[in-house]
C-alpha cells in the first residue's frame, strides 16, 4: 500500500540569502492547505513591516529586503506572485494566522 503524498513548504529568509538560513516545514496532507499555510506566512512577514504613512514602494523594499518567502514545494506556488495584492490589501488577522493551518495540518 502506497503511503499518501505529503507536502512541504520551504521557508526562505531574504535577509540573510544564505540557504543555511533556509528551512523546510513538512507534512501538509493537501496542496490546498500547503499553500494557505505559505500564504498566510508571507501576508504575516509583510505585515510585519507595514507602517502608518508609508508609499507601497517601500513597503515592498522592506519585504524583498528583510522578509521571508514560502515556497510550496512541489506546488508551483510562491508568497511573493501575490506580494502586489497583499501590499494593496492589508490582512486581517486571520490571514496572517499561519500558526491555524499547521495546527490543521497536524504539524508541530
Amino acid at each position: 500500500m502506497s503511503e499518501k503524498k505529503r507536502y512541504s513548504v520551504l521557508i526562505i529568509d531574504n535577509y540573510h540569502m544564505e540557504p543555511e538560513q533556509d528551512y523546510v516545514i513538512d507534512g501538509f496532507p493537501t496542496l490546498e492547505l500547503a499553500i494557505e499555510f505559505a500564504r498566510r506566512f508571507v501576508r504575516s512577514s509583510l505585515e510585519d513591516f507595514r507602517k502608518p504613512n508609508q508609499s507601497k514602494e517601500e513597503l515592498r523594499k522592506m519585504w524583498y529586503m528583510f522578509g521571508e518567502e514560502a515556497a510550496v514545494l512541489g506546488g508551483d506556488y510562491y508568497g511573493s506572485s501575490e506580494i502586489d495584492f497583499f501590499i494593496e490589501h492589508p490582512a486581517t488577522p486571520e490571514e496572517q494566522d499561519w500558526q491555524s493551518i499547521k495546527n490543521k495540518a497536524g504539524i508541530k
